[in-house]
């Protein structure tokens, strides 16, 4: 790996937000072409960061394997925001790959319109219920690949929301003791089939940062965060996103720091014909 390359890298791994900015200037197949050489590591917290409509673009130009590949490891919110913009034969084809498990989440939130809750909340989260000790609860964190959590919603008969928890409490309490006497009232709730545009200012987003989404029967079906929610606002309009950048990227204090930027991306990415086209696996 060349010292450019090196460097290229190290910048996508510490600025990934920087980076999805430039890679969104730069021509599809050749950031495609860049994300078959870039450890998954380093290049999936950047696609988490594009633009749906411009990261699916660039997502279009891969083969089945190597797309593959990717929605196994990429976090299902952001997944379900690029397959919106697949075509339905390509997209069911892929579906029909992945393991049964993920397929069936990914279908699940595909059935709900795009511009409702449902479309872009977690489908799966940890769910704790009122009679787990605390013990129990732990232990099924641990076994969960969520990362930062903070507090898990509780319920109780048929999937009904009952309150939450924090992992704080968990911590500090006996094992033996039963979640129900921990659980903290749950005041705020959003409905799936709720229009993404009018929960952006609910109540409920100045005491949590999560909050549960109930189907028509007021069962738990999912969690959605604030910062999930404003990522699915702004995917309609990834365009009009992409063209701002664009103007602004290259304007005030800041040019140099681009200009380099961008260069540094574009001169990787003009290496990749010449390199090994293989991707490097975790």
């Amino acid at each position: 790996m060349s010292y450019s390359d090196n460097l290229a890298y190290s910048f996508m791994s510490a600025h990934p937000e920087d980076a999805a900015r430039v890679l969104e200037q730069i021509a599809p197949d050749s950031v495609a072409a860049l994300l078959k050489v870039v450890p998954l590591t380093i290049s999936l917290p950047v696609l988490r960061r594009m633009a749906p409509f411009t990261g699916a673009y660039c997502l279009k130009q891969l083969n089945d394997t190597e797309l593959l590949v990717l929605l196994r490891e990429i976090d299902t919110p952001t997944g379900i925001s690029f397959l919106r913009y697949f075509k339905s034969d390509r997209r069911t084809k892929l579906l029909e790959q992945l393991p049964a498990n993920l397929s069936k989440i990914y279908e699940k939130l595909l059935s709900y319109p795009g511009e409702t809750v449902g479309a872009w909340m977690n489908p799966a989260p940890v769910i704790l219920t009122a009679k787990m000790t605390c013990e129990d609860a732990l232990e099924q964190i641990r076994r969960s690949d969520e990362p930062s959590i903070l507090y898990i919603f509780v319920t109780g008969k048929n999937q009904r929301v009952i309150g939450y928890i924090e992992i704080a409490d968990l911590l500090r309490s006996e094992s033996a003791i039963p979640l129900g006497k921990l659980v903290r009232p749950a005041t705020y709730r959003l409905q799936a089939q709720a229009e993404l545009a009018s929960q952006l200012e609910h109540m409920g987003w100045r005491e949590m940062t999560i909050l549960p989404v109930l189907n028509h029967s007021d069962r738990l079906v999912g969690t959605i965060s604030y910062p999930a929610l404003r990522r699915a606002l702004l995917a309609d309009k990834s365009v009009v996103q992409v063209v701002h950048s664009t103007e602004g990227m290259f304007t005030g204090v800041a040019s140099s720091y681009w200009f380099g930027v961008s260069t540094l991306m574009h001169s990787l990415v003009s290496l990749i014909p010449n390199e090994n086209q293989e991707r490097k696996e975790l």
